[in-house]
């Protein structure tokens, strides 16, 4: 079991939120990355003891962490979404309707349309601007330890 300590500023004294840290630092510090899940819709976890973080993330974090990706795995249910993230990306993103299941350690990218479309062919229009961006952090074993 992983043990996560949480508290209102971050272990490492820079004075940011811990939540933040953790997710940011795998970001931009972490030079390759063994998965990357690319979901439309945050999931939730349903196991007892655990932890979800999340930190929006910019259209460029976003490219940089599928670049770094040594794989992806899609589950964007969505045809005209998978077809914005491929142009964006510069990737083939699969369209795929299957369930999502977190496990520990899982990284994922959850992306939303701030608003919603028309017409498919409306996809042509949208721009970066026009997509939320979350990059979540799974922890699905977890030693919550109360801090003091």
């Amino acid at each position: 079991m992983s043990k996560i300590y949480l508290d209102s500023v971050c272990g490492c004294g820079c004075g940011c939120s811990c939540n933040i840290w953790i997710a940011k630092y795998q970001v931009t510090e972490k030079s390759v990355i063994e998965k990357i899940i690319l979901l439309n819709a945050l999931v939730p976890i349903s196991e007892k003891s655990a932890i979800m973080i999340s930190t929006p993330i910019t259209v460029d974090e976003a490219k940089m962490l599928v670049n770094r990706a040594q794989s992806l795995e899609s589950y964007i249910g969505h045809e005209v979404t998978a077809k914005l993230l491929s142009q964006i990306f510069g990737k083939e993103i699969s369209v795929n309707r299957g369930m999502y299941t977190p496990e520990n350690y899982d990284m994922a990218v959850v992306v939303r349309l701030k608003k919603r479309l028309e017409k498919p062919e409306d996809v042509k229009s949208i721009k970066p601007d026009d997509i939320e961006l979350l990059l979540v952090r799974y922890y699905t074993k977890v030693d919550v330890v109360e801090h003091k």
